[in-house]
């Protein structure tokens, strides 16, 4: 088995670095609220922060909005592939985390709805502190078809790229294990958002864009979120 699980990361890591490995790299930690108290889930995440940070990572915290049924997000971010890997080499001996793992773990795997890595693909100069300053993202997910992996990669890079030159910056994310991706706007606040978004949509090239993206039938809309970041601040 563990000979298994090792092959799994290898295909991963390979599948990865054909779609931008090079560029920003980001485990994501999903988890419902504890008794419907978002701080808890802070609480929590303050005790895990110092360790991967002392490991080289960068932390970030969001607060995700889903029909009024929120869940909180624990990402931990790098500059590439392999800064996560040495990340990931030294948390499995280090003597603070096998602490917060024995005291910590059991409460934490309740709450967890979904776990990721993710890298961008949009970006290749892209670092862990890519959002530094904004605030508020719109988050839309999709699963390729078989066989159309690279065709809805494709769509969705030009989708960011039509989305970013109409003045709303936009980023795509992969995780090669399951074919899914992640397209992420970001905006300072809902009013900013709500006038780039109806200035896209209105846009001549993206309606043109768009029908092109649902005749091709490249791939499946999974999910759509609002995401606020609550760590670390670093607006104005």
């Amino acid at each position: 088995m563990r000979i298994l699980s090792k092959l799994k990361i290898l295909l991963l890591a390979l599948t990865l670095s054909v779609t931008g490995a090079r560029a920003e790299v980001m485990e994501v930690w999903s988890h419902n609220l504890e008794n419907g108290d978002y701080e808890r889930n802070v609480k929590q995440y303050e005790r895990l922060r110092p360790i991967a940070e002392s490991l080289g990572a960068y932390v970030e915290y969001y607060l995700e909005d889903i029909d009024g049924a929120p869940v909180s997000h624990f990402v931990v971010k790098f500059d590439d592939l392999r800064m996560w890997g040495a990340y990931r080499d030294r948390l499995g001996a280090n003597p603070d985390f096998e602490k917060w793992n024995a005291r910590f773990r059991s409460k934490v795997n309740a709450l967890q709805v979904n776990s990721s890595l993710m890298t961008n693909i949009f970006d290749p100069d892209a670092k862990a502190d890519l959002y530094r300053g904004a605030d508020l993202f719109y988050i839309s997910q999709w699963k390729a078809l078989p066989g159309k992996t690279l065709a809805l990669q494709a769509i969705l890079l030009e989708a960011a790229k039509i989305v970013d030159e109409n003045g709303t910056f936009a980023q795509v994310y992969a995780s090669g294990y399951d074919d899914t991706f992640m397209v992420v706007w970001a905006f300072t606040d809902f009013t900013s958002a709500a006038t780039q978004w109806q200035f896209i949509h209105e846009s001549k090239e993206y309606q043109r864009f768009f029908k092109k993206a649902v005749d091709s039938k490249a791939g499946v809309f999974v999910d759509q979120s609002w995401m606020h970041k609550t760590l670390p601040y670093e607006g104005e």
